[in-house]
């Protein structure tokens, strides 16, 4: 965000952020909220032009992020680039006074890389899981239906996919760990299936097919 605002000297619409990082729009804006919430930039909206017109929400770093860029990336920097070397491998130790904030963001990043993969991804592991544990069987018991679901390619269907395999693969053994794990991944699929217009949506049904219809034969 700094880095941003340093080379173009005015606030940040939050598709430049988009841009610069290569997430969605939509990933991009959560993130500046959330910065926003925390306190590390502020919002402020400007009509660009004359006469009636929706304003553009834009983003700029606050005082606490500039003090926070300065006491992570410590003394005598000699470039910005090692300055954001230095702050990037503090986070990564715990040094970030906000690991809950470090973190969030950094799912957010996760899931807005490639929002179909993505959700393909969280349901190929949830497959894999039930693989291991053994019960193939019961997904081909259910594999029928749950195809039927997808080939709808309605947000509704496709919603309830992951709850539905999550439960499937927790035993007594991984049940706390499987969920403090999962439900992050299974609550990033929720927001991203949403926003999914029908295009995505698509091509993640004809992905999603092809990861459950192999459970059909066991």
């Amino acid at each position: 965000m700094l880095d941003i605002y340093l080379e173009i000297q005015e606030p940040i619409h939050y598709t430049t952020v988009a841009e610069q990082l290569n997430l969605s729009k939509y990933t991009a804006y959560d993130m500046l909220r959330l910065l926003e919430e925390k306190g590390y930039v502020e919002s402020i909206y400007e009509t660009r032009g004359e006469g009636p017109g929706r304003a553009s929400v834009l983003f700029q770093p606050t005082q606490k992020a500039k003090e926070t860029f300065k006491k992570l990336a410590g003394d005598e920097i000699i470039s910005l680039e090692e300055a954001k070397g230095r702050i990037v491998s503090k986070i990564a130790v715990g040094e970030f006074e906000d690991a809950k904030l470090a973190e969030d963001i950094l799912l957010q990043v996760e899931a807005g890389l490639d929002d179909v993969l993505y959700c393909t991804d969280l349901i190929s592991d949830l497959v894999t899981r039930l693989r291991v544990l053994g019960r193939h069987r019961v997904m081909d018991y259910y594999a029928s239906a749950i195809l039927a679901l997808i080939e709808k390619k309605n947000a509704g269907g496709l919603d309830l996919l992951p709850g539905f395999m999550l439960g499937l693969a927790s035993g007594q053994s991984n049940a706390v760990e499987l969920t403090d794990n999962v439900l992050k991944r299974i609550r990033n699929y929720g927001i991203l299936l949403d926003r999914m217009d029908k295009e995505a949506r698509d091509s993640l049904g004809n992905m999603l097919s092809k990861v459950i219809a192999p459970l059909k034969h066991g």
